[in-house]
């Protein structure tokens, strides 16, 4: 059947659209890993890919673009490895990353391989990686030489139906395992997608470095810092040019990302923070080391690009202050015409243009919203005609997803800081209240869109509020880095004034509120827990640190001179101020119900920060509840255990906040 919808576009409902239940949605629909993501286009617009998840793995499929009928299926050989990210390199050959987990953590790492397929199933074989330069079958010859680190595909050559352009970063051995090298300069190298063979055609200037093509596939831009912690731009005035450098000392060294150049190869764009402190568009013109700007907003960082069909130049941007927002450059650009046709046709929701043809005839999106967890489709251009093709989540019924709404606050000293409230489906006030603090915390901030574990949260009648405190990302660097030395103290303090602006608003129950979240936000929770023990019934740490001092010593953070870097920044020396900020030093002060999930595993926050807080309890007569996933790390990635944590949460929240 066919629906007309807004400005003329016609979706083409097929019978595999996701059919609405009436029934309540259990935990495990929630829990449940995606059943497809990544879906793609061939240049040639006759094969459709994706990744889907059947029986536990991730696997590739190539369909039939015109009769939706399936023409392979593969997945990676290897217990623990699957499928990455996915490619399409010329019209038969997909090219795509290796993700790896380990028998003793459940969470998935990139491996830096890459493997080759036809779009038949044939040739299917690992083109890069540590792998790679295994010997032949009951031979001595080496296929290829074995590449230790992470690699990135900058350009796909399209003159050249055989070769991509890779950057790769080498690792080093340490002790017996193989890490990221701080100290090796970045390799450009020509891959062969079908043998595997590589051809070294550059070194960059400078470790980590990041670089982007011109429109002839040169590499001429180059983004890295320095080891005084300062930014370096290197670049080629021409295609055989000696690279050339220059340090701008207006420029912040984390917020550079060099984009595309102009079609004329004469400038660069990039994002970066140009004397204002949100991150804006701006054209760099290396002759005369000028910046102009493009696009800026003076309250928000951009966070989405738009490039256009054919040569990947920057046309438009988007930004998050509360809900989606797009500024386009070239408004006759095809992409930019669809793109604002899309979200006319989808009131409500966003869209990302995944892939298209090499004619921009056809094109993939993916619209999703607060209550849509994503479908793509697949779009004729010129006939303005949708077909849906797939869903992340087909058994999620958006009709029955509770809306999430953008939120200001005023905090306690006159600062207007941004979040987001999610209420159950027809209910609005007196309610119990879960607050939910994010992760990070520094670069990190909460978006809208579909958050399966806020909707799980608001399907069992609670509301939600997620604050995008001070320290968040996102809102550039001057509101980043006021949270720096105020863990547990400014930070937790405008988490406390958004959760008290809903309390007055009737929004929330005072008595029935509780503070739950991962990583940082399982420090939030806990510190919340410490410093306001009048308003929270009860706190639920996940994956948390909870013994600041303790960051300095153990997990993976001060194995690194930027981590330890970081933490001096971030947290502050004072060991007696760290000590007043760390809730394993203040149990005593805990008065609610405390539940402390992590995964044994962690490196990041190792367990022993949960232990320390649990030995506090302890010792200060306190009662908690204790949960050990043995096989995860930081994060759960297996859903049996991921059930598992979230029926415990739930009967947790229940007991102490429920109906």
């Amino acid at each position: 059947m066919d629906v007309r919808l807004n400005h003329g576009l016609i979706i083409v409902l097929l019978l595999c659209l996701p059919v609405t239940l009436m029934a309540q949605t259990t935990i495990e629909e929630f829990t449940r890993l995606p059943s497809s993501r990544d879906v793609k286009i061939s240049p040639d617009g006759k094969h459709l890919s994706a990744v889907f998840r059947r029986d536990g793995e991730d696997l590739l499929g190539v369909l039939d673009r015109a009769t939706r009928e399936p023409i392979a299926s593969f997945k990676v050989s290897g217990k623990g490895r699957a499928v990455g990210e996915v490619t399409w390199v010329n019209n038969e050959r997909i090219v795509y990353t290796v993700t790896e987990s380990y028998h003793w953590n459940k969470q998935r790492f990139s491996n830096g391989e890459l493997v080759g397929v036809n779009v038949d199933g044939k040739k299917h074989r690992l083109i890069f990686g540590y792998r790679s330069g295994e010997s032949t079958l009951n031979t001595r010859i080496q296929k290829n030489k074995a590449n230790y680190g992470n690699q990135e595909i900058i350009d796909l050559l399209e003159d050249d139906e055989d070769h991509i352009l890779i950057a790769f970063y080498p690792w080093r051995l340490v002790g017996n395992m193989w890490m990221h090298d701080p100290g090796a300069q970045t390799l450009i190298y020509k891959l062969n997608v079908y043998t595997g063979k590589t051809k070294k055609v550059d070194v960059l200037p400078y470790a980590n470095a990041r670089a982007i093509t011109d429109s002839q596939g040169v590499v001429r831009f180059a983004v890295a810092v320095n080891d005084s912690n300062n930014i370096v731009i290197s670049f080629k005035p021409s295609a055989k040019a000696d690279w050339q450098e220059w340090q701008p000392e207006d420029l912040d060294a984390e917020d550079v990302t060099p984009l595309s150049f102009t079609a004329d190869d004469q400038k660069i764009y990039m994002l970066a923070n140009v004397e204002q402190s949100t991150q804006g568009l701006y054209l760099f013109d290396f002759q005369t080391k000028a910046f102009e700007q493009v696009v800026h907003d003076e309250d928000v960082d951009i966070t989405m690009l738009i490039r256009d069909f054919s040569d990947h130049r920057v046309v438009g941007v988007g930004t998050d202050l509360g809900l989606p927002k797009y500024s386009y450059l070239d408004g006759n650009d095809k992409k930019v015409q669809l793109h604002r046709m899309l979200l006319k046709a989808f009131p409500g929701q966003d869209v990302v243009i995944t892939s298209a043809t090499e004619d921009g005839a056809l094109a993939i999106a993916f619209v999703y919203s607060d209550t849509n967890s994503g479908h793509y489709y697949l779009f004729e251009t010129e006939s303005l005609q949708a077909s849906y093709l797939l869903s992340k989540r087909k058994w999620l019924d958006p009709d029955a997803m509770a809306p999430t709404k953008a939120m200001t606050f005023e905090t306690r000293d006159g600062e207007t800081i941004h979040g987001y409230v999610t209420l159950p489906r027809g209910k609005g006030t007196n309610l119990p209240l879960v607050v939910l603090p994010h992760g990070g915390p520094h670069g990190v901030r909460d978006y809208w869109g579909f958050d399966w574990e806020v909707q799980l949260l608001a399907s069992r009648g609670y509301g939600v509020l997620q604050v995008n405190f001070r320290g968040s990302g996102g809102f550039g660097l001057d509101f980043e880095k006021s949270g720096f030395g105020k863990w547990g103290t400014l930070m937790q303090d405008d988490i406390t004034d958004a959760t008290l602006a809903l309390v007055e608003s009737g929004v929330a129950d005072a008595s029935r509120i509780c503070i739950y979240g991962h990583s940082y936000g399982g420090y939030a929770a806990l510190m919340g827990a410490v410093r306001e023990p009048q308003l929270y019934q009860c706190a639920i740490g996940s994956m948390g640190v909870y013994n600041l001092p303790m960051m300095f010593k153990e997990g993976d953070i001060p194995d690194r001179a930027s981590g330890l870097a970081y933490l001096k920044q971030a947290l502050g020396e004072d060991q007696a101020d760290l000590q007043e900020r760390s809730p394993a030093y203040n149990a005593d002060r805990i008065e609610a119900d405390i539940l402390l999930i992590h995964g044994a595993r962690d490196e990041r926050a190792p367990i022993e920060q949960a232990e320390s807080l649990k030995s506090a309890l302890d010792d200060a007569g306190k009662s908690y509840q204790w949960l050990e996933i043995g096989d995860e790390a930081h994060g759960y990635y297996d859903e049996d255990n991921r059930l598992a944590v979230y029926e415990k949460v739930l009967t947790f929240l229940d007991a102490n906040i429920g109906d």
